[in-house]
């Protein structure tokens, strides 16, 4: 062996590197060396041994050796141990040679145990590879399958990766929570819809290889594999992207990527926070000069008596009111695809924008993270999403107010809520308000939820829940407005109507309606935004959630009840009542005790849901009979 050659440097650099990392570990009381695969297959066992397709792995996911015999020539991070005057260093040095002149050719063998990899042939290969910072190489392996252990969180998580695996296209992926496997395939499947069905599908396992190269460099803490989902929600598949690139959309990415790491609980802003927020002390000294472009961007149809037509009313009497102090634009989002590109192109430039559905939210997260001079909210329900915050209605308040007025109402004391029939359990803060209304003034009264046959693709269906809700007795029913519901009285732009049925189920007359208002909302939060106090109602400071969440309901006119003329006299002065009480934060319709239809007390006697708690409601309240 020639002292001269390159090889003999390199290697004595790299044992260099091996003692540092070994002394460095034992200092610690961890071994140096490393690790076993045999000692973990002592203490878990193997179900079952696969043989996997060659292909390329993460290097840095190669840990161990299979044998213990090779554990004593290598520090923990791979470099050699032992001194320049060794047949190993001699082979380890002709190796190193050779992958400087020629390359490393002849795969390495591995067994894959809990996502990492053990070298069973080729840990001098693994070695010289890891010394010059290659990522990946060929690799036959072999998969060992440990026992379920129930009592095992990651041979639980395992099992599922197994399961992933079979339909998923990333070999190797570990994620932090069984249930984020199912998101990943969603998504992945959703992306390769979007491929290009006439080129080569990529290579999936490469990507994900790529992207860990970049990751490693970015100093996020966020587990690998979650990184990776997150980045495929926003972004997409890191495909055609230069590696400076995708650093750079790392790093623009990392403050989401702490918040999903350590999600902080978003802060509730309600009317009483919007009206007390005052705009910093300097902006109120020095003239205020805000970007008055204000765009608002829809993704469906913008009708006078649907959803986003409530909102685009919101925003006509917003600008007829401001007028030239603000420039609203229109945007209509098309697909994922050309969301981004098209929220860049008109929005960019923006100082304020509003996104009217939830639907399209991971284009928008990009857009947020990518534009922070752009205030950035989204209508929905509280997300831990970076810079981007959310705005909702109370919609209950005004729910409870409709199940008041059905309790009043009601003749032969069962009444229904009809709503479309979903293949995912929803939010039921709605469903209870109008239970525990109905109740409050009806205490024995039957509330049946009719969801069968009710279509959330077809609103026409809901006259058929309303025609079961009838056949079940209930002679007043909350239901989603349908083509063939017409009544005197029922106002033309409501999106759900509380009526008085006949025993076939026909509707005889209007009761009440929750309304909306998003003009109130929508100039409020302009003028916060021009004057300067929005920036202190979304402030970033250390000790505050850098997450805000807009939650306005019948205090600050968001939304609203709207009566038949059926309750003048004494229900309708019930209901004001209760309506303005409400209104001034003096009554939660969710005060204590509420307990839920299987027995469990929800909220305790003599206190109030938290607003949080409201929010993610799942589950029923006593005397909601399910009709499914």
């Amino acid at each position: 062996m020639s002292q001269n050659s390159r090889g003999y440097e390199e290697y004595e650099r790299a044992r260099k590197r091996a003692l540092k990392e070994f002394a460095a570990r034992r200092s610690r009381g961890e071994s140096g060396l490393i690790p076993v695969l045999n000692a973990k297959r002592e203490e878990n066992g193997v179900l079952a041994v696969i043989a996997q397709p060659m292909r390329a792995i993460s290097l840095n996911r190669v840990i161990g050796t299979y044998q213990a015999s090779r554990a004593n020539s290598f520090a923990a991070n791979f470099m050699p141990l032992l001194s320049s005057d060794t047949e190993f260093a001699n082979k380890w040095i002709n190796l190193c040679d050779a992958h400087l002149q020629s390359g490393i050719r002849d795969p390495i063998r591995v067994y894959e145990y809990l996502w990492r990899y053990y070298v069973a042939e080729g840990n001098k290969r693994v070695s010289v590879l890891k010394y010059f910072d290659a990522m990946s190489f060929e690799a036959e392996i072999i998969r060992l399958v440990p026992q379920w252990d129930e009592s095992d969180p990651d041979i639980e998580r395992y099992y599922t990766f197994l399961a992933y695996s079979k339909k998923g296209v990333f070999s190797d992926i570990e994620l932090s929570q069984s249930r984020k496997y199912e998101r990943l395939y969603r998504i992945e499947q959703k992306l390769i819809a979007e491929l290009d069905p006439e080129a080569d599908k990529p290579d999936f396992n490469a990507l994900y290889t790529r992207f860990e190269s970049a990751y490693l460099m970015s100093n996020c803490t966020l587990s690998l594999g979650d990184a990776f989902l997150e980045y495929l929600y926003i972004y997409g598949f890191p495909t055609n992207i230069m590696p400076d690139e995708l650093t750079a959309r790392i790093l623009t990415l990392k403050p989401q990527l702490d918040i999903l790491e350590h999600p902080p609980e978003p802060r509730l802003v309600s009317e009483e926070d919007a009206e007390a927020a005052e705009a910093p002390l300097f902006a109120r000294l020095l003239p205020v000069h805000r970007n008055p472009k204000v765009v608002f961007a829809y993704s469906g149809e913008r009708a006078q008596n649907n959803w986003l037509g409530a909102h685009e009313q919101g925003r006509l009497a917003m600008q007829a009111e401001l007028g030239e102090k603000v420039d609203s634009r229109v945007l209509d989002l098309p697909d994922r695809e050309e969301a981004y590109d098209l929220l860049r192109q008109e929005a960019g430039d923006a100082g304020l924008l509003f996104v009217t559905t939830p639907s399209l939210m991971n284009p928008v997260l990009r857009f947020a993270l990518e534009h922070p001079s752009c205030q950035t909210l989204v209508y929905s329900r509280m997300q831990h999403n970076y810079r981007l915050h959310t705005y909702f209605g109370r919609y209950y308040e005004a729910v409870f107010l409709c199940g008041i007025a059905a309790g009043q109402h009601t003749k032969t004391g069962v009444v229904a809520y009809v709503t479309p029939k979903l293949n995912y359990t929803r939010f039921t803060s709605d469903i209870n308000a109008f239970a525990i209304g109905v109740r409050s003034v009806c205490p024995s009264a039957r509330v049946l939820l009719v969801t069968r046959d009710v279509d959330p693709r077809d609103t026409a269906t809901c006259e058929t829940g309303v025609v079961t809700a009838a056949q079940l007795g209930a002679d007043t029913v909350f239901t989603p407005h349908y083509p063939a519901l017409s009544l005197p009285e029922l106002p033309y732009s409501v999106f759900s109507a509380l009526v008085s049925v006949d025993p076939n189920g026909k509707p005889t007359r209007y009761l009440a309606a929750p309304d909306w208002n998003w003009e109130r909302f929508y100039t409020a939060i302009v003028k916060s935004y021009l004057n300067g106090s929005l920036g202190a109602l979304l402030s970033m400071d250390q000790d505050e959630s850098p997450i805000a969440s807009f939650w306005w309901g019948l205090g600050g006119g968001v939304v609203d009840v709207r009566l038949g003329s059926w309750s003048s006299g004494t229900p309708n002065n019930l209901i004001r009542y209760l309506r303005g009480s409400i209104a001034r934060n003096l009554y939660n319709p969710f005060h204590g005790p509420v307990t839920d239809n299987e027995g469990i007390v929800r909220v305790p006697a003599h206190t109030d849901a938290p607003p949080a708690d409201i929010i993610k409601m799942r589950y029923l309240a006593e005397g909601v009979e399910v009709i499914e």
